[in-house]
């Protein structure tokens, strides 16, 4: 993982990590850019993340090759869960399909999406035909 921003306090014996200002975090193929991101290791060396923006933006090539987009103002991870939760004006796009609510839970080893809103708001999730492959 790497970690750019204008300003981070790290303390190792907390293995905690607080970054400000236009951060930007890089890991594999996913990037994320928020205003604050706060970050903590485990034992076992699995990662957890909170962070707040506006708005956080993830970007991730995916194995099949398709991009995941992601926004929301505030986010959760948890590594050993393998889950990012996307809090506040959240939406991810995979491709053309795209999920909004005020919650989206996202399952990144599984992609499986859970969305919810608030008393009188709705989830909207737009889901499209995939395209025939032309050499069939």
């Amino acid at each position: 993982m790497n970690i750019v921003a204008d300003h981070c306090l790290a303390e190792q014996k907390t293995q905690q990590t607080v970054c400000t200002g236009n951060v930007i975090v890089t890991q594999g193929t996913m990037v994320m850019r928020a205003d604050k991101v706060t970050m903590r290791q485990d034992a076992e060396g699995k990662q957890f993340a909170k962070g707040e923006g506006r708005p956080v933006r993830f970007k991730q090539k995916l194995d099949s090759g398709e991009t995941l987009d992601a926004e929301s103002l505030r986010f959760d991870y948890d590594e050993l869960k393998g889950e990012m939760v996307l809090i506040d004006k959240a939406w991810v796009k995979k491709g053309q399909d795209i999920v909004m609510g005020d919650t989206i839970n996202y399952n990144l080893n599984t992609e499986f999406y859970q969305a919810q809103s608030k008393p009188g708001n709705r989830v909207n999730i737009t889901i499209n035909p995939k395209k025939k492959d032309a050499a069939k």
